[in-house]
C-alpha cells in the first residue's frame, strides 16, 4: 500500500510537468491534488507524521473545504474556495456651474473670479462605478475576504477624460472581535461621507479624510452588551505620491529633465488611529450594518518633504485631530457630521487641498467641518441638506493661495427601485483667495443611476 501511494505521488509530479499549463487551466493544482487524496484515503488509514496526512505525500496540497456554491446568478472562480459577487453603478450626469469649478465634473472648489463669463456644462458617466466583494475559506477563527472598487475617472481628477481609478483594492481577515486588512482602503481619519450626488462630496469644504492610499490596517471591537460596540482602530498609511515639478510637462523621471522641485514623503508612513462607540439598532447601509448613533474621535501624523536643488531640503510636519457624528434619529430624520483642526493637510482633502506654503513650503494650518440633515419623506423619497468649509490660516500661504472655501448643497433622491434612482441637487460655492480675485458660484446636477 505504501509502495502504491508513493508511485502515485511520483506519477502527479510527472503529469504536472509534462502537462503544464494545459493541465492546470482545466483542472487547478489544488483540484487535482484534492481528488487523489480522496482515493489515497479509501486505499490506506491517515498518517498523522507525514507532512500531509491524507494522501502522505510533502509535496501535495492538503485538501481546503470550498466554499458553498451561492445560488444562480453568480460567478465562478478558478479556485473552488472563494465566492465572488460584482456589483456596480451606471450613471448619467448632467451638471452646470455659473463659476468656473476646478475640476469638471467634481468641483471642489472654483478657479480665480474672471470678468468673462464662467458658466460652464458638463455631461458625463465618469462616476459610474465597478466592484467586486470576497468571502472565502476559514483561516482559523477569522472569515477571508475582500474588496475592489474602481470608477472610471482618470488618475488625474482634475483632468476633465474618462480613465480607471482604483477606489478600494484591500484583503481581509475578520471575526466579531477583530479586522486586519492591507491594501487600497480610505482613511482611519474622519471616515464619515455626506450623501450628494458630486463625487467630490464636500472634499475641501470641511470633509477631510475619505483618501484612498495604501494601508496596513488593524481593528479591535469590544461588545460591552448586544445594543452598543467600541471600535479602535490604527492604521499605517502611504503619506503621498511623489511628485516632480520640472519645466516639461513630463515628469523628469522619465525625460531626464532637471527637476524644478520634488514632493515626497520623508522615508516614515503616516500614521492614523480612532476611537468610536456606537449604540443602537443595526441597520445596513451600503456594505455594512450600522447603528444608530456613532460619535468617534481620530488623529493622523506624518511628515512631507520638499526637496530643491542646490538648497536644503524643507520638512514639513503634519497632523491632524477629528471628531465625527453620525446619529439615526429615527426611521426618518438622521444628522452626519465632522470637524477637524491641524496643520498640512492638503493630502488628507483638508486645507482646500493645500499642504505647505507654495513659497516657503512650510505646513499650512487649517480648520474646517461639516454637516449634514436629511429626511425621508417617503422610504424611497429623501432630501439631504448640509454645508462644510475650509478654511487654512491665512498667515500660512502664499500669495496665490485659497483662503476659504465653503460650499453648500441641497438634493432630492427619488429611488424609484431598488435599481433605479434619479436625482436632483444644487449648490452654491464660494472661494476665497490671498491676492486674486474671489469667486462664487451655483450649481446644478440631474443625475440617474442603474444599480447591479
Amino acid at each position: 500500500m505504501k509502495l502504491l501511494a508513493v508511485v502515485l505521488c511520483a506519477g502527479i509530479g510527472v503529469l504536472r510537468s509534462t502537462a503544464g499549463q494545459e493541465l492546470d487551466a482545466e483542472f487547478p493544482a489544488a483540484v487535482v491534488s484534492h481528488s487523489v487524496a480522496d482515493s489515497l484515503a479509501e486505499i490506506a488509514p491517515p498518517c498523522p507524521d507525514c507532512v500531509c496526512p491524507t494522501c502522505r505525500c510533502a509535496t501535495c496540497e492538503c485538501p481546503v473545504k470550498p466554499a458553498p456554491c451561492q445560488p444562480c446568478p453568480h460567478v465562478s472562480t478558478l479556485q473552488p474556495f472563494w465566492n465572488v459577487n460584482i456589483f456596480g453603478t451606471l450613471q448619467a450626469n448632467m451638471m452646470y456651474n455659473t463659476a468656473r469649478a476646478v475640476a469638471p465634473g467634481i468641483p471642489m472648489f472654483l478657479a480665480p473670479g474672471a470678468v468673462q463669463p464662467e458658466n460652464t456644462v458638463d455631461i458625463f458617466a465618469r462616476s459610474s462605478s465597478l466592484g467586486a466583494l470576497f468571502t472565502g475559506p476559514d483561516v482559523g477563527n477569522f472569515k477571508a475576504g475582500g474588496l475592489m472598487l474602481a470608477m472610471f475617472y482618470n488618475d488625474a481628477l482634475i483632468v476633465d477624460r474618462y480613465g480607471f481609478l482604483p477606489l478600494q483594492a484591500f484583503g481581509e481577515l475578520r471575526n466579531e472581535d477583530w479586522r486586519i486588512a492591507a491594501g487600497l482602503q480610505f482613511n482611519v481619519f474622519s471616515p464619515n461621507l455626506p450623501t450628494m450626488l458630486t463625487f467630490s462630496s464636500l472634499i475641501a469644504s470641511g470633509n477631510a479624510g475619505n483618501n484612498f492610499p495604501g494601508q496596513f490596517r488593524v481593528e479591535r471591537y469590544l461588545h460591552p452588551d448586544s445594543n452598543s460596540q467600541w471600535t479602535i482602530q490604527a492604521a499605517l498609511s502611504d503619506p503621498i505620491a511623489t511628485g516632480v515639478v520640472s519645466q516639461t510637462p513630463i515628469s523628469q523621471i522619465i525625460t531626464g529633465a532637471p527637476p524644478l522641485r520634488i514632493s515626497e514623503d520623508n522615508g516614515w508612513p503616516n500614521i492614523e488611529g480612532r476611537i468610536a462607540y456606537a449604540t443602537g439598532e443595526l441597520k445596513q447601509e451600503g456594505l455594512e450594518p450600522k447603528r444608530a448613533f456613532e460619535i468617534g474621535v481620530s488623529a493622523v501624523g506624518g511628515q512631507l518633504r520638499t526637496a530643491i536643488p542646490l538648497n536644503p531640503n524643507v520638512v514639513a510636519n503634519t497632523y491632524g485631530l477629528g471628531v465625527d457624528l453620525r446619529w439615526r434619529i429615527n426611521e426618518r430624520w438622521g444628522i452626519v457630521g465632522e470637524g477637524f483642526v491641524g496643520q498640512g493637510l492638503g493630502f488628507l482633502n483638508a486645507g482646500v487641498l493645500q499642504s505647505t506654503n507654495t513659497m516657503t513650503f512650510n505646513s499650512i494650518r487649517t480648520r474646517g467641518a461639516w454637516g449634514e440633515i436629511y429626511h425621508y419623506l417617503t422610504p424611497c423619497l429623501h432630501t439631504h441638506v448640509g454645508a462644510g468649509f475650509d478654511d487654512p490660516l491665512d498667515a500660512d500661504l502664499n500669495v496665490a493661495q485659497i483662503t476659504y472655501n465653503q460650499t453648500v448643497f441641497g438634493n432630492l433622491i427619488w429611488d424609484v427601485t431598488h435599481q433605479f434612482r434619479v436625482g436632483f441637487e444644487v449648490t452654491y460655492r464660494e472661494t476665497d483667495y490671498v491676492g486674486l480675485p474671489n469667486n462664487q458660484g451655483v450649481g446644478l446636477q440631474t443625475q440617474v443611476q442603474w444599480t447591479f
